[in-house]
């Protein structure tokens, strides 16, 4: 499985400003740099899964969804649990904020699709077998769980504390490697507590809850924190945890 992590800031590269991760060039998981990804790239995604309705993770999902149309592509196909997707329609594409494709759908030509993902049950989605499980963050939201034959990673990267997402991954014989977040550094932990985020202490008690080492993947690094994070990250020794770099391809 290949996943790869888009740029999000036209100035340092390493900073990460918004979420998308494009797995085996198909299916993205959350929106929030897609839009502005290259068309080649948009032109090949097929399928989009959101995590959640915060800005930084599906703020570009109304350009990606109106580039596909405009190349003369199949209509982009959203995803995400009902929770989710009762938001993306009245917050989003609402014909206030963006015009409500929906809506000017029909049967002849649909401009968007929405998928409801039934919660902890395994759905198929651009060859990617997709289980949502809930997360503990400061609106409904989702880490999944992405399977192929002999492989499966592990995306959870706006939480707190939170258990089920690692029960669900230490059963996984195949886990190969997970995507988590270290949002905040220690001296903030008050305020990753208080907007459902994780400081690197914090990452590294949710990979103990596997019960074994992984290869993790550290992302969603505040970008005005992120040589502390990265101090903190590494003076962790965690055993298979790396810091995420945006534009990297990572296989699992």
């Amino acid at each position: 499985m290949d996943i790869q992590f888009l740029p999000s800031c036209l100035g340092d590269p390493r900073f990460q400003m918004a979420t998308t991760y494009v797995v085996n060039g198909r299916l993205a998981i959350d929106a929030g740099c897609l839009g502005l990804a290259g068309l080649d790239l948009q032109e090949q995604v097929t399928d989009v899964v959101l995590t959640h309705v915060h800005l930084d993770h599906v703020a570009t999902l109304p350009l990606f969804a109106v580039n596909r149309l405009q190349s003369g592509l199949a209509p982009a196909r959203i995803h995400a649990p009902s929770d989710v997707l009762d938001v993306v329609r009245s917050d989003l594409f609402n014909d206030r904020l963006w015009p409500n494709l929906e809506r000017l759908s029909n049967d002849a030509a649909k401009l968007i699709e929405f998928y409801e993902l039934v919660v902890d049950v395994p759905s198929s989605v651009a060859g990617i077998e997709l289980v949502a499980v809930p997360v503990d963050h400061v609106l409904p939201t989702y880490g999944y769980l992405l399977g192929e034959p002999g492989c499966t990673v592990v995306v959870a990267t706006d939480t707190r504390d939170t258990d089920l997402i690692w029960e669900r991954a230490a059963a996984r014989d195949d886990l190969s490697g997970v995507l988590i977040e270290a949002s905040f550094p220690e001296s903030q932990a008050e305020l990753a507590e208080a907007s459902g985020h994780l400081t690197p202490a914090g990452t590294a008690r949710q990979l103990a809850k596997i019960g074994r080492e992984v290869r993790a993947i550290a992302m969603h690094l505040k970008p005005s924190n992120r040589d502390e994070l990265v101090a903190e990250i590494e003076a962790l020794g965690v055993g298979g945890l790396e810091v995420g770099v945006p534009g990297t391809v990572y296989s699992f």
